[in-house]
Protein backbone atom coordinates (compact mmCIF):
# COMPACT_ATOMS: atom_id res chain seq x y z
CA UNK A 1 0.00 0.00 0.00
CA UNK A 2 1.30 3.43 -0.93
CA UNK A 3 1.54 5.88 1.93
CA UNK A 4 -0.36 9.14 1.84
CA UNK A 5 0.70 12.58 3.06
CA UNK A 6 -2.12 14.92 4.08
CA UNK A 7 -1.22 18.38 5.35
CA UNK A 8 -3.32 20.90 7.25
CA UNK A 9 -2.79 24.60 6.70
CA UNK A 10 -4.27 28.00 7.51
CA UNK A 11 -3.76 30.99 9.73
CA UNK A 12 -3.13 30.51 13.44
CA UNK A 13 -6.42 29.82 15.22
CA UNK A 14 -8.20 28.42 12.17
CA UNK A 15 -8.71 25.00 13.76
CA UNK A 16 -6.28 22.92 11.70
CA UNK A 17 -4.74 21.15 14.72
CA UNK A 18 -8.18 20.21 16.03
CA UNK A 19 -9.23 18.81 12.66
CA UNK A 20 -5.97 16.90 12.25
CA UNK A 21 -6.63 15.24 15.60
CA UNK A 22 -10.15 14.28 14.58
CA UNK A 23 -8.98 12.86 11.26
CA UNK A 24 -6.29 10.85 13.05
CA UNK A 25 -8.88 9.41 15.43
CA UNK A 26 -11.27 8.47 12.61
CA UNK A 27 -8.50 6.82 10.58
CA UNK A 28 -7.22 5.00 13.65
CA UNK A 29 -10.68 3.55 14.24
CA UNK A 30 -10.47 1.91 10.81
CA UNK A 31 -7.17 0.23 11.70
CA UNK A 32 -5.14 2.55 9.52
CA UNK A 33 -1.47 3.16 10.35
CA UNK A 34 -1.53 6.89 11.13
CA UNK A 35 1.36 9.19 11.96
CA UNK A 36 0.50 12.66 13.27
CA UNK A 37 3.25 15.25 13.25
CA UNK A 38 3.87 18.98 12.85
CA UNK A 39 6.14 21.60 11.37
CA UNK A 40 8.40 22.93 12.49
CA UNK A 41 8.88 19.88 14.69
CA UNK A 42 8.64 16.12 14.66
CA UNK A 43 12.30 15.47 15.53
CA UNK A 44 14.62 16.74 18.26
CA UNK A 45 16.47 18.95 15.79
CA UNK A 46 13.26 20.32 14.28
CA UNK A 47 11.73 21.02 17.70
CA UNK A 48 14.87 22.99 18.62
CA UNK A 49 14.43 25.05 15.44
CA UNK A 50 10.79 25.58 16.36
CA UNK A 51 11.73 27.11 19.69
CA UNK A 52 13.91 29.65 17.88
CA UNK A 53 11.28 30.47 15.26
CA UNK A 54 8.44 31.10 17.73
CA UNK A 55 10.53 32.94 20.35
CA UNK A 56 9.84 36.69 20.07
CA UNK A 57 13.32 37.51 21.40
CA UNK A 58 14.97 36.28 18.19
CA UNK A 59 12.75 37.68 15.42
CA UNK A 60 14.81 36.49 12.42
CA UNK A 61 14.15 38.08 9.05
CA UNK A 62 12.07 35.99 6.60
CA UNK A 63 15.05 34.52 4.74
CA UNK A 64 16.87 33.53 7.94
CA UNK A 65 13.62 32.03 9.22
CA UNK A 66 13.22 30.13 5.97
CA UNK A 67 16.68 28.59 6.27
CA UNK A 68 15.88 27.44 9.81
CA UNK A 69 12.57 25.95 8.71
CA UNK A 70 14.08 24.14 5.73
CA UNK A 71 16.79 22.58 7.90
CA UNK A 72 14.09 21.40 10.31
CA UNK A 73 11.98 20.16 7.39
CA UNK A 74 14.85 18.19 5.90
CA UNK A 75 15.43 16.34 9.18
CA UNK A 76 11.69 15.81 9.66
CA UNK A 77 11.16 14.34 6.18
CA UNK A 78 14.23 12.12 6.39
CA UNK A 79 13.60 10.74 9.88
CA UNK A 80 9.80 10.71 10.20
CA UNK A 81 7.71 11.41 7.12
CA UNK A 82 9.49 9.41 4.42
CA UNK A 83 9.95 6.24 6.52
CA UNK A 84 6.25 6.33 7.46
CA UNK A 85 5.17 6.76 3.84
CA UNK A 86 7.49 3.95 2.76
CA UNK A 87 5.74 1.51 5.08
CA UNK A 88 2.31 2.60 3.80
CA UNK A 89 1.19 4.88 6.64
CA UNK A 90 -1.04 7.92 6.34
CA UNK A 91 0.95 10.90 7.57
CA UNK A 92 -1.00 13.88 8.87
CA UNK A 93 1.16 16.97 9.18
CA UNK A 94 0.20 20.25 10.86
CA UNK A 95 1.84 22.66 8.37
CA UNK A 96 4.33 21.77 5.66
CA UNK A 97 5.90 23.41 2.60
CA UNK A 98 2.85 25.58 1.87
CA UNK A 99 3.31 27.46 5.13
CA UNK A 100 6.78 28.53 3.98
CA UNK A 101 5.37 29.59 0.62
CA UNK A 102 2.80 31.79 2.35
CA UNK A 103 4.56 33.08 5.46
CA UNK A 104 8.10 33.60 4.19
CA UNK A 105 7.21 33.98 0.51
CA UNK A 106 3.89 35.68 -0.19
CA UNK A 107 3.79 37.59 3.11
CA UNK A 108 7.48 37.77 4.03
CA UNK A 109 8.73 38.88 0.64
CA UNK A 110 11.21 36.09 -0.14
CA UNK A 111 10.84 35.31 -3.86
CA UNK A 112 8.53 32.39 -4.53
CA UNK A 113 11.16 30.86 -6.80
CA UNK A 114 13.59 30.79 -3.86
CA UNK A 115 11.03 29.36 -1.43
CA UNK A 116 9.94 26.67 -3.86
CA UNK A 117 13.51 25.72 -4.71
CA UNK A 118 14.43 25.35 -1.03
CA UNK A 119 11.22 23.41 -0.37
CA UNK A 120 12.15 20.93 -3.08
CA UNK A 121 15.70 20.59 -1.76
CA UNK A 122 14.53 20.00 1.79
CA UNK A 123 11.92 17.40 0.83
CA UNK A 124 13.62 15.75 -2.18
CA UNK A 125 10.56 16.86 -4.13
CA UNK A 126 8.00 15.30 -1.79
CA UNK A 127 4.55 16.92 -2.12
CA UNK A 128 1.38 16.27 -0.13
CA UNK A 129 -1.30 14.10 -1.68
CA UNK A 130 -3.87 16.51 -0.25
CA UNK A 131 -3.56 19.85 1.50
CA UNK A 132 -6.55 21.04 3.52
CA UNK A 133 -6.64 24.76 4.21
CA UNK A 134 -9.00 25.83 6.98
CA UNK A 135 -10.26 29.15 5.65
CA UNK A 136 -11.30 31.52 8.42
CA UNK A 137 -11.40 35.28 8.75
CA UNK A 138 -8.49 36.54 10.87
CA UNK A 139 -10.75 38.29 13.39
CA UNK A 140 -12.45 35.02 14.33
CA UNK A 141 -9.11 33.19 14.33
CA UNK A 142 -7.65 35.82 16.68
CA UNK A 143 -10.54 35.39 19.10
CA UNK A 144 -10.01 31.63 19.08
CA UNK A 145 -6.30 32.06 19.83
CA UNK A 146 -7.13 34.28 22.79
CA UNK A 147 -9.46 31.61 24.16
CA UNK A 148 -7.03 28.71 23.84
CA UNK A 149 -5.87 27.19 27.12
CA UNK A 150 -2.28 26.20 27.78
CA UNK A 151 -0.83 27.86 24.69
CA UNK A 152 2.38 29.82 24.91
CA UNK A 153 2.64 33.09 23.02
CA UNK A 154 4.61 33.45 19.82
CA UNK A 155 5.79 36.29 17.60
CA UNK A 156 2.74 35.89 15.40
CA UNK A 157 0.39 36.46 18.33
CA UNK A 158 1.55 40.08 18.48
CA UNK A 159 1.56 40.66 14.71
CA UNK A 160 -0.93 43.26 13.43
CA UNK A 161 -4.28 42.11 12.06
CA UNK A 162 -3.18 43.10 8.55
CA UNK A 163 -0.43 40.47 8.74
CA UNK A 164 -3.01 37.76 9.44
CA UNK A 165 -5.25 39.05 6.64
CA UNK A 166 -2.35 38.67 4.22
CA UNK A 167 -1.75 35.13 5.47
CA UNK A 168 -5.39 34.20 4.82
CA UNK A 169 -5.25 35.71 1.35
CA UNK A 170 -1.94 33.94 0.72
CA UNK A 171 -3.49 30.55 1.37
CA UNK A 172 -6.43 31.41 -0.87
CA UNK A 173 -3.97 32.32 -3.63
CA UNK A 174 -2.20 29.01 -3.13
CA UNK A 175 -5.48 27.09 -3.40
CA UNK A 176 -6.25 28.86 -6.67
CA UNK A 177 -2.81 27.92 -8.03
CA UNK A 178 -3.07 24.23 -7.05
CA UNK A 179 -6.78 23.36 -7.11
CA UNK A 180 -6.36 19.59 -7.38
CA UNK A 181 -4.11 19.34 -4.32
CA UNK A 182 -5.01 22.31 -2.13
CA UNK A 183 -8.62 22.48 -0.97
CA UNK A 184 -10.16 25.37 0.94
CA UNK A 185 -12.53 24.34 3.72
CA UNK A 186 -14.85 26.79 5.43
CA UNK A 187 -13.48 27.00 8.98
CA UNK A 188 -16.56 28.64 10.48
CA UNK A 189 -18.73 26.80 12.98
CA UNK A 190 -18.05 24.17 15.60
CA UNK A 191 -15.51 21.36 15.29
CA UNK A 192 -18.18 18.83 14.25
CA UNK A 193 -19.45 21.09 11.47
CA UNK A 194 -15.95 21.67 10.14
CA UNK A 195 -15.05 17.99 10.36
CA UNK A 196 -18.07 17.14 8.20
CA UNK A 197 -16.48 19.29 5.48
CA UNK A 198 -12.95 17.97 6.02
CA UNK A 199 -13.54 14.22 6.13
CA UNK A 200 -14.79 13.75 2.52
CA UNK A 201 -11.58 15.40 1.27
CA UNK A 202 -9.54 12.93 3.30
CA UNK A 203 -11.56 9.96 2.07
CA UNK A 204 -10.84 10.96 -1.52
CA UNK A 205 -7.14 10.26 -1.08
CA UNK A 206 -7.07 7.43 1.47
CA UNK A 207 -9.88 5.39 -0.09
Amino acid sequence: MKGRLITFEGCDGCGKSTQLGRVAMRLGETGCDVVSTREPGGTALAEAARRIVVDPTFAPDPLTELFLLEAARRDHVRRVIRPALDRGAVVLCDRFVDSSTVYQGIVGGVSLATVERLNRLATDGLEPDRTIVLDLDPETALERRRNRDGEGGSRQDTAPLEFHRRVVEGFRTLAARHPSRVRLVDGRGGPDEVFARVWPLVEEVVG
